[in-house]
């Protein structure tokens, strides 16, 4: 069975496109240890933890569900071995599936805090009006980049906006905003015609956002071991994005595009565990973090990500 145009089974998985949630649980995760400096052994208590997870999960992959369901029509002209123009999905079944998960995702949330409550709502928000309205609009980057940035606050909802460690949080956070206006800006020729420009200016956004993620770094660091660490870390991973997309840029092929989209997307595991490292100085919570490239490395294999 050709796994493109495989069963029921695989053409859910990949409406989910289920590698990437990995990406939205390390946000959460990222929030929440910078915000708590848990110890590792002390996780499995930490029920409020759990739900949040689970509450990211709903929202984002009823985003991405939403996504093909208010693209069917445009899907069914240029991309139609997808689920639902190819058939294998129903929109409906699309749809009520995609709401569904948005609103377990909010239930998740609710159960933890008020202020939990608040960032779901607004993360759904976000999704819907960048699904049904603004995807296509000059202002479609910053709403997909306000789902990022919410779902790392939604990690550290628990903590007051007067906590001291509020500030990293909401450093990260923007590093965060910043680095998907650019991805999204950067995959804007990854099924369309190939505007240089427009991948250059993505890719200094990404590089913007690590830059921003390099001051959390130094102006938070935990001690000058995490500093060191954590600063090499990122500037690694700017310089592997950058040799991968100018190769992108300069190729102009559209599925080296989709390749350095993916790769962006994934790094931001990476990204997530080195802030954990800088500002906890707990290795054990980083590596944590830096697990979820496991699954999502493995379910990339079969799974595609756009």
């Amino acid at each position: 069975m050709n796994r493109r145009t495989g069963g029921p089974v695989f053409a859910w998985l990949r409406l989910l496109r289920l590698p990437t949630v990995f990406t939205a649980l390390s946000n959460v995760l990222c929030g929440y240890f910078i915000a708590h400096s848990p110890q590792l052994t002390e996780l499995p208590h930490h029920s409020g933890l759990w739900l949040l997870l689970a509450a990211s999960s709903g929202l984002y992959l009823g985003g991405m569900v939403l996504n093909d369901f208010f693209d069917a029509l445009l899907d069914a002209k240029e991309r139609p071995e997808r689920p639902i123009p190819s058939g294998r999905i129903s929109r409906k079944a699309a749809g009520i599936s995609g709401f569904c998960l948005l609103v377990g995702g909010i239930v998740a949330a609710a159960v933890v805090s008020l202020q939990s409550l608040c960032t779901a709502l607004m993360i759904a928000a976000c999704v819907l009006s960048y699904n049904a309205r603004f995807k296509t609009t000059v202002s479609g980057p910053c709403f997909m980049a306000a789902c990022r940035l919410l779902n790392l606050l939604l990690g550290a909802s628990t903590l007051a906006v007067s906590a001291p460690n509020a500030a990293p949080v909401f450093t990260a956070a923007s590093g965060l905003f910043v680095f998907i206006l650019g991805v999204t800006w950067f995959s804007r020729s990854e099924a369309g015609s190939v505007n240089r420009r427009g991948l250059a200016a993505g890719l200094a956004l990404v590089l913007l956002g690590l830059l921003v993620d390099g001051y959390l770094v130094y102006r938070y660091a935990a001690g000058l071991a995490m500093l060191r660490g954590s600063g090499m870390g990122l500037l690694l991973l700017g310089l592997n994005l950058s040799m991968r997309a100018a190769a992108a840029i300069s190729t102009e092929r559209p599925q080296l595009i989709q390749q350095t989209v993916g790769l962006m997307l994934l790094s931001l595991i990476f990204r997530d565990a080195m802030l954990v490292f800088a500002v906890t100085g707990n290795a054990q919570l980083a590596l944590t973090v830096i697990g979820l490239l496991i699954p999502a490395s493995l379910l990339r294999r079969v799974i595609p990500l756009s």
